[in-house]
């Protein structure tokens, strides 16, 4: 979501609202709300409510967060996603049993204890050095209304860590009730050149999906996403926007800001706050998308190129959650494409008629596994 065209597109859907932007707000000010409720009891953000010791050591250990400038290009780079994975499963069967209790030794020790090569085993040591870095960083952060969470926390995703299970993202930061994130809800997902009956599909979309009382899920991308993201919040629902850059700046609109305050916008990321926009970063979000989802709907899909259809087959082969396609005269062919590899056809003269979104999808679209599908790969050899 571009910071500046996502408040553009915010404030009209306030507008409309009628409700009152308080633009002078400072993010200092914003709380944590601990219900969905907008009049819930409110609090200030502590790090300490999101992350526990251990995820603190793993926000050490897989981010950039507490590491100075152009650290992370070199041999104190935080672990990647696969690394990760094999030192949670080293942690588990040593005697050290969880991330914490890597403070405080050597890389002998770690070495050791973990069975890591030395130069590995001198990395992670490298990166828990910056514990106190990370301290103010942390405060500076929620300051701002900002809050980070790691795999191993009470508060990350359940359904997206039981979804996505390894591919979970280690870290997620994010802007607003991380707790609505508990609630799995309706991914929709497009092109962002999109014509006037999809941009209707995606509008429609958006207000059934609230009508079920299922948050929307968008990437903020400009076209589908926003639209359903902006049809929701319109419908008095909630969204979440999986953002793939620019979460600090994004978060920081006066009017982005005012929708995250009443509990009814919630934006994460598992990039940096600061991070710019790259293409790798804008593919790998689309996993974060769909493991956020109960099911997915693609209003209009490229065929074999661009991040809907990447996402989508992906999705498919994974078996994250029922993908739905819209169907229909005038469709992409890419929409066509995803029929014959599994995804489910939502047609659009039929949208309009459905009283319950999450209703028709179990009866229409039941959850498959990756096992059902098959992508031209079973004549060849694996």
């Amino acid at each position: 979501m571009d910071a500046h065209v996502a408040c553009g597109n915010v404030a009209a859907t306030r507008q409309r609202a009628g409700a009152s932007v308080r633009a002078g707000q400072g993010l200092a000010a914003r709380k944590l709300i601990r219900g969905p409720q907008e009049n819930a009891a409110k609090i200030t953000m502590n790090p300490r409510e999101y992350l526990s010791d251990d995820g603190q050591a793993v926000l050490l250990l897989c981010s950039s967060l507490a590491l100075p400038h152009r650290a992370a290009e070199t041999d104190s780079s935080p672990l990647k996603l696969s690394e990760w994975n094999q030192l949670e499963r080293k942690i588990r069967e040593s005697s050290l049993k969880h991330p914490a209790a890597l403070h405080g030794r050597s890389a002998e020790e770690l070495a050791k204890a973990l069975a890591l090569p030395g130069g590995e085993a001198e990395r992670i040591g490298r990166l828990l050095e910056f514990a106190g870095e990370l301290s103010v960083e942390l405060q500076n952060h929620f300051e701002r209304g900002l809050w980070a969470v790691t795999r191993v926390d009470e508060h990350y995703p359940s359904h997206l860590r039981g979804r996505l299970k390894h591919q979970a993202p280690t870290v997620l930061f994010g802007a607003g009730n991380i707790r609505l994130l508990q609630r799995a809800g309706v991914a929709v997902v497009g092109s962002r050149d999109i014509d006037e009956a999809g941009a209707a599909f995606a509008r429609d979309t958006g207000a059934k999906a609230v009508a079920a009382k299922l948050p929307v899920v968008s990437g903020g991308a400009r076209g589908t996403d926003r639209i359903a993201m902006q049809a929701a919040l319109e419908a008095g629902g909630i969204a979440f926007g999986a953002l793939a850059d620019s979460l600090e700046r994004t978060a920081r609109q006066a009017d982005v800001r005012e929708f995250v305050s009443d509990g009814k916008l919630v934006l994460l990321t598992p990039y940096s706050p600061d991070a710019g926009f790259s293409v790798g970063a804008a593919m790998g979000r689309n996993k974060l998308i769909y493991g956020l989802a109960e099911f997915a709907v693609v209003v209009s899909s490229d065929y074999q190129t661009g991040g809907t259809w990447a996402g989508a087959v992906e999705a498919l082969k994974a078996g994250w959650c029922p993908v739905l396609a819209r169907d229909g005269d005038g469709v992409p062919r890419g929409n066509k494409e995803l029929l014959k590899l599994g995804a489910t056809a939502l047609p659009s003269n039929e949208l309009p008629e459905i009283s319950n979104l999450m209703e028709w999808v179990q009866h229409h679209a039941p959850a498959k596994t990756a096992e059902l599908f098959d992508f031209g790969l079973r004549d060849k050899p694996r």
